[in-house]
Parts: C-alpha cells; sequence; structure tokens
C-alpha cells in the first residue's frame, strides 16, 4: 500500500521537469498531508521503484 513517508537522507539536488497535472496532483496531496513536496514525490518514486521488477536493469556481464 502506498504511504507518504517523510525523508531526512534526501540530498541529491536535482532539476527536473513535469506535466503540470501531476505538479498540481503532488502539490494537492503534499499540502493536504502537510508534508513538503519533495517528500510526496520521493514517495511516489520509491513506491514505483519497489513495485517495478528491476532485474532487467542490473548491469549485465554480473555473475
Amino acid at each position: 500500500m502506498f504511504e507518504i513517508s517523510k525523508y531526512k537522507d534526501s540530498n541529491v539536488k536535482l532539476s527536473i521537469r513535469l506535466p503540470e497535472s501531476i505538479d498540481n496532483t503532488l502539490r494537492k496531496i503534499a499540502e493536504a498531508e502537510e508534508m513538503s513536496f519533495n517528500n510526496v514525490l520521493v514517495s511516489c518514486i520509491k513506491y514505483a521503484l519497489d513495485n517495478t521488477d528491476l532485474t532487467k536493469y542490473e548491469t549485465k556481464g554480473k555473475k
């Protein structure tokens, strides 16, 4: 189940472009949950990665 968590170890700074509709939705969630936009975004990314089969992205040639 998807849960928004607080992340204190977020220390990589980057700039991204989002479709306006996604930005609006994430900001509404952040406001409703009284969380930062960053926490909502990181939670969404973590949930997506946790629920994706990442084996096809593992480094080729590992033994």
